[in-house]
């Protein structure tokens, strides 16, 4: 018997999370090695700390971007939010002298 309030287990939920799972692989990797990237071509500091520095903001990024693809409430906003910050983090590291 169902009650108010209280979410029924079912197909559309799991395709939801699947879903969110496909898209926050993909693009916190990217964002996540793309803000690296850019952190290492931008920073004014030797090429040492400045690879340092991308690593660490690399490996704070993913899980970051992961727990948020989670945490908002529907997937056509997550899209909204993590496709243009891909191109964004994209054109900075390719001004930047990033050549893939």
């Amino acid at each position: 018997m169902a009650s108010t309030g209280k979410p029924q287990p079912g197909s559309p939920r799991r395709y939801d999370i699947a879903l969110r799972l496909v898209v926050a692989l993909p693009f916190g990797y990217a964002l996540s090695a793309l803000g690296g990237i850019c952190l290492a071509f931008w920073l004014p500091l030797s090429r040492a700390d400045n690879a340092m520095a991308g690593i660490f903001v690399g490996l704070i990024l993913w899980p970051v971007i992961f727990m948020a693809s989670v945490a908002i409430a529907r997937i056509e906003r997550l899209l909204t939010l993590l496709i243009p910050a891909t191109c964004l983090l994209s054109a900075l590291a390719l001004l930047g002298g990033w050549r893939p």
